[in-house]
């Protein structure tokens, strides 16, 4: 009978856990579909924001720094790595297991997830990184 119940509290966790996952990336999609304005620069070559080399961000997030992210980094070591602290799309916890998971936006559509278990990366994900 112990089984079941911790079957069922399995089942009913990753239906609550998927929901909430659903629910975010429908909100990543709606975010996509919003046009973002665009400063008015006359001059963009002038433009301190503007970048020389097409692999780095305005943001600071880059295809280079989202490799040197590996399983088993801290929280910090990751901050480190980003150059800013994310900010938490979700978190749950049972037991004495906590998960987390966090998210640095660029700004052209750019981001990275990184999911954490009680403080170590346990994955990642990127989107539009150069």
């Amino acid at each position: 009978m112990k089984n079941l119940f911790n079957l069922g509290f399995v089942v009913l966790l990753l239906v609550v856990l998927g929901c909430n996952c659903q629910k975010k990336l429908q909100e990543i999609a709606d975010q996509a579909k919003t046009p973002t304005p665009t400063p008015n620069v006359s001059n963009t070559a002038s433009s301190p924001t503007s970048s020389s080399s097409p692999a780095t961000s305005s943001s600071g997030l880059t295809k280079a720094k989202f490799e040197q992210l590996k399983n088993g980094m801290s929280y910090k070591e990751v901050v480190s790595i980003l150059g800013k602290e994310g900010e938490e799309t979700s978190s749950s916890q049972v037991g004495k297991t906590t998960i987390r998971t966090m998210k640095w936006q660029g700004v052209n559509y750019e981001y990275i997830f990184v999911n954490f278990t009680n403080d170590k990366m346990t994955f990642k994900s990127q989107a539009n990184l150069k």
